[in-house]
């Protein structure tokens, strides 16, 4: 069967054969006996960092160590994932109950510390790239990513329509209800696609409608001052009767007037000629 720690195998056995009965204690569901062989696991991996030898060095004394000389953050995740399994390991250890989900979160710690020790090992960037598989661990086979990928990709466009579908919903909902409140979009209401067509022809535009009258309004007061320009001209060309008469009357007495002064000439001139 396969394992999520086969990257182990060629690195380093021992701690590939404790953690596989770690992995082993797990699926039997003795949590805390699986938790205590995965500290054993890291006690080994830490004191394998180091060199140590030395028996009477407890777990404390390599982590304390180890943290001292912290460089990096890969180091300090490290560190950070030893610590956490010592500190489950020891109260498992003491006798308290752990839970299947705790324990798994050991088993993954766990993974994590391995991916860093064959890193600083044999600095294989591909061990990197490795994931903590959890249908790999109870079933012994990997999971078929194309297919989870696939049904969370369908899972998410599902939800995604979903949202939009609400968010639509919910647009229309409070539209509607400003249409509610305000009584000017009442009239919006009347332009449906059910009476679309009465309403068209009962409300056409009114800015046409405003032109068009206006329009009419310019032509009749055209027509208008044509009529009032057309007078005067007739007057000119045609007087009335009744100024004609008027204007003869005027030049027939001026002609008697002419002629009378001409009369008063002649008589002086024939008067001073008979005296003289």
């Amino acid at each position: 069967m396969a394992s999520n720690f086969d990257f182990l195998k060629e690195i380093d056995s021992e701690l590939f054969e404790i953690i596989e009965d770690a992995q082993k204690l797990f699926l039997s569901e003795y949590f805390n006996q699986s938790v205590v062989q995965v500290r054993i696991y890291a006690e080994k991996m830490a004191k394998k960092i180091i060199g140590s030898t030395n028996q009477e060095q407890t777990f404390d004394d390599i982590l304390n160590y180890l943290k001292d000389r912290v460089k990096t953050q890969r180091e300090e995740e490290f560190i950070e994932d030893l610590f956490f399994i010592k500190k489950q390991g020891n109260a498992c250890a003491h006798g308290e109950d752990t839970t299947a989900i705790n324990a798994l979160e050991v088993l993954r710690r766990a993974f994590e510390a391995g991916i860093n020790y064959s890193y600083y090992k044999n600095k294989d960037e591909k061990i990197d790239k490795l994931m903590f598989d959890e249908t790999l661990l109870i079933t012994g086979k990997k999971a078929k990513e194309n297919k989870i990928v696939d049904k969370y990709i369908k899972l998410a466009q599902e939800q995604t329509k979903e949202e939009l579908l609400n968010q639509k919903q919910a647009d229309f909902l409070s539209g509607e209800k400003e249409d509610n409140e305000n009584p000017e979009t009442k009239i919006k209401d009347k332009n449906s696609i059910s009476n679309a067509k009465q309403y068209k022809t009962k409300n056409k535009n009114p800015k046409k409608e405003e032109i068009k009258k206006k329009i009419k309004e310019a032509k009749k007061n055209l027509k208008e001052n044509i009529n009032k320009t057309q007078k005067p001209k007739q007057n000119k060309k045609n007087p009335p009767k009744k100024q004609t008469k008027k204007i003869s009357k005027t030049d027939f007495g001026f002609i008697k007037l002419v002629l009378f002064l001409i009369f008063c000439i002649f008589s002086l001139i024939l008067i001073i000629k008979m005296i003289f």
